[in-house]
């Protein structure tokens, strides 16, 4: 009796608790959930500028500092810079519609991806990486496109993505209860979303991320957002006294699982 007791008293805890099994359709809802989640979110989106501090680990290079971003929605541009301990630009970058030049003024190096920023065998837009940053999710698609290429494997969500006539593989994975996907790795690299920002669900954005390529890795943690921001006169431009090298352009990335026309 007093096992059974016990036994009785724990389910009452864990269920007052708030615990849920999760299970394939509990996973399915909760992809199409979060895919009309940030459909809404990227619908009521315009300009927007993020600042938080991030640190920069190399093999020989340890450096951390603030960094300003700022987006356009709906002209598809994209402003950053990323400051070191003392104060001075370490990677200021520029995105538009023909592709993302970065330039790092204290190696005196810049460079040139045309189309957007180039992970590994392929390329994400610069449109597609102004979604990712707001949303989590590495292409910008139609909600219900989303959910048509979720699959739930053992606890967790993952989509896949391919480069036209490439071995290069993407994948994106979103474990069971989390707002946002978990961790997106690729050929060459990986980023992983370990916070969400302090909103409700639908005004939520990726908080705290970790950018891994090669031997170098960059956190990144949000400290403002304001998804109302004010552009002034000159900030999407940025000025580069030094030559550029351009890079060999790649296809961009994709959906890996078939879209039917609608």
């Amino acid at each position: 009796m007093r096992i059974a007791a016990a036994a009785s008293l724990f389910i009452i805890i864990v269920t007052s608790c708030g615990f849920q099994t999760v299970t394939r359709d509990s996973l399915q809802r909760q992809s199409e959930i979060y895919s009309s989640r940030i459909s809404f979110g990227w619908q009521n989106l315009d300009c927007f500028q993020l600042r938080g501090h991030e640190r920069l680990q190399g093999s020989n290079l340890v450096a951390r500092g603030p960094f300003v971003l700022w987006g356009s929605v709906h002209e598809n541009l994209l402003r950053g810079d990323f400051y070191g301990p003392d104060g001075r630009p370490v990677l200021s970058m520029n995105g538009d519609s023909t592709g993302l030049l970065i330039y790092m003024p204290q190696d005196d190096y810049a460079v040139f991806m045309p189309g957007g920023l180039q992970a590994g065998s392929g390329t994400i837009s610069t449109n597609d990486l102004i979604y990712l940053i707001r949303t989590g999710f590495p292409l910008l698609l139609e909600s219900w496109m989303i959910t048509d290429g979720a699959l739930v494997v053992n606890s967790t969500i993952e989509w896949s993505f391919t480069v036209p006539d490439s071995i290069g593989y993407m994948h994106l994975s979103m474990h069971g209860g989390d707002l946002f996907p978990s961790i997106c790795i690729w050929d060459s690299g990986k980023f992983e979303i370990t916070a969400s920002s302090p909103h409700d669900e639908y005004r939520a954005w990726p908080w705290e991320w970790i950018l891994s390529i090669n031997s170098n890795s960059v956190n990144i943690e949000l400290t403002d957002i304001n998804s109302s921001a004010i552009p002034w006169e000159g900030i999407w431009e940025m000025i580069v006294p030094i030559p550029v090298d351009t890079l060999a352009s790649s296809a961009f990335w994709q959906p890996a699982w078939n879209i039917p026309h609608r």
